[in-house]
């Protein structure tokens, strides 16, 4: 298995996310959505965040996030769940024990593990 440090470096240099505006407003739209997931889920080749509520604001962030992912890491497969009668609403990330480890890096999901345990 590879040190975080050498796939944060791998990480970097795949992004083909170049524009300094897309960067910007990408870092924006993780600031912003991670501060709304209400749960992670650990899936064997994935992980999936979880939103509660019913903020239609988020359908559109979501969109421009996979927007800028795909951008980004066009490797990266999403599924995004609604689920019915306004329940929560989920994308999943990742489809490989590789993809899944990026994934946990680039999303940065230790800080949102670290803030639902307080």
């Amino acid at each position: 298995m590879e040190t975080e440090a050498v796939l944060k470096k791998k990480i970097a240099l795949a992004c083909k996310l170049t524009d300094k505006d897309q960067i910007k407003r990408m870092n924006e739209l993780h600031q912003t959505l991670f501060k709304k997931v209400s749960r992670t889920v650990e899936h064997p080749t994935s992980y999936e965040l979880v939103f509660n509520g019913t903020d239609n604001a988020i359908i559109g962030e979501l969109a421009e996030f996979m927007k800028f992912e795909r951008l980004c890491c066009p490797w990266l497969v999403f599924h995004l769940t609604f689920q019915p009668e306004e329940g929560p609403i989920s994308i999943e990330m990742g489809d490989s024990a590789q993809t899944k480890e990026m994934v946990y890096l680039v999303m940065e999901l230790e800080k949102l593990e670290k803030r639902a345990v307080r």
